[in-house]
């Protein structure tokens, strides 16, 4: 990306990345709740803690460059301390909450062989993050573009591009 991109063009392709993991992530969630070998499942628990470690770096980048740098600039139009960037920035740390119960899960697994809670865990966290996308796309990125000049937009993605983890 450059600093001449559309930052909104580079977080909605951002979301659609977003949207190709969780997909491959609740396929690892409904084999695993399923009655297939243990063998089996054990493969699937290494794929999900591979899997995990997305949320703490890929996820984790995406959140923080809206959280820096679109937040910041949309919330002088539509404010921060309420509204939907209040509401984003809620969901995004329930998000982080939900993806720190799936690790714990994950690093449990194995004491207490509980595939019920590992599978509800992830497919709550799909969800919200699924849903909280949706919200983005259609409504907050929506009011970015009536709201925003070419020149804030600008700015946007020169401080997307400092935002690396």
């Amino acid at each position: 990306m450059d600093a001449n991109m559309d930052p909104l063009v580079l977080l909605r392709n951002e979301h659609e990345e977003i949207r190709t993991f969780l997909n491959k992530f609740e396929e690892y969630l409904k084999k695993i709740s399923s009655n297939i070998p243990d063998e089996e499942k054990n493969n699937l628990i290494s794929g999900l803690k591979e899997l995990a470690l997305y949320f703490d770096k890929d996820l984790e980048q995406h959140l923080k460059r809206e959280e820096g740098a679109l937040f910041p600039v949309l919330g002088n139009y539509i404010g921060i301390e309420t509204g939907p960037i209040n509401v984003m920035i809620i969901e995004h740390n329930h998000c982080r909450d939900l993806s720190g119960g799936f690790k714990t899960k994950i690093n449990n697994f194995y004491a207490d062989n509980d595939y019920k809670g590992l599978a509800n865990a992830g497919i709550s966290l799909s969800r919200l993050l699924s849903e909280h996308e949706d919200k983005e796309d259609h409504i907050l990125f929506n009011m970015a573009e009536m709201h925003l000049s070419k020149n804030e937009k600008k700015d946007i993605a020169e401080k997307i591009l400092t935002i690396n983890i």
